[in-house]
């Protein structure tokens, strides 16, 4: 049996994947601090679940997708292995991304993330192709 924040995640990503931003709400703190690595335009931290939609779908012309192959969890942390993909200028782009979470009450509240190749991330981010 998963753990309940990573089930709370699972739902996060399905929702994402969906659309649906009516669950998002539910899942992500509107708050949401999101930690971006590399030198791309999205490097940095992007507070606010509005903002960082916005922002990710501009930068992927709405093709950011993100395919878990993994996801484990405490009370406190959500760790997932995932695969992060978009096409950009009609270049299918992907890199491995490893998310460290902060959850409380079945909310995602931070996120970390550490890709397996910073040029990829930032390529897929929005950097210079």
């Amino acid at each position: 049996m998963d753990h309940p924040n990573v089930t709370a995640y699972r739902r996060t990503a399905d929702a994402f994947r969906a659309g649906d931003r009516e669950a998002l709400a539910a899942l992500i703190d509107e708050d949401v601090v999101w930690h971006i690595p590399g030198s791309g335009p999205m490097a940095g931290d992007i507070h606010g679940r509005e903002a960082l939609f916005d922002r990710l779908r501009d930068v992927t012309e709405g093709t950011f997708m993100i395919k878990e192959h993994d996801v484990l969890g405490t009370d406190d942390h959500v760790v997932a292995l995932s695969n992060w993909s978009a096409v950009r200028e009609g270049i299918p782009l992907s890199v491995d991304v490893v998310g460290v979470f902060h959850f409380r009450d079945g909310r995602q509240q931070e996120r970390w993330n550490h890709a397996s190749d910073m040029a990829a991330l930032d390529r897929l981010l929005g950097g210079p192709m």
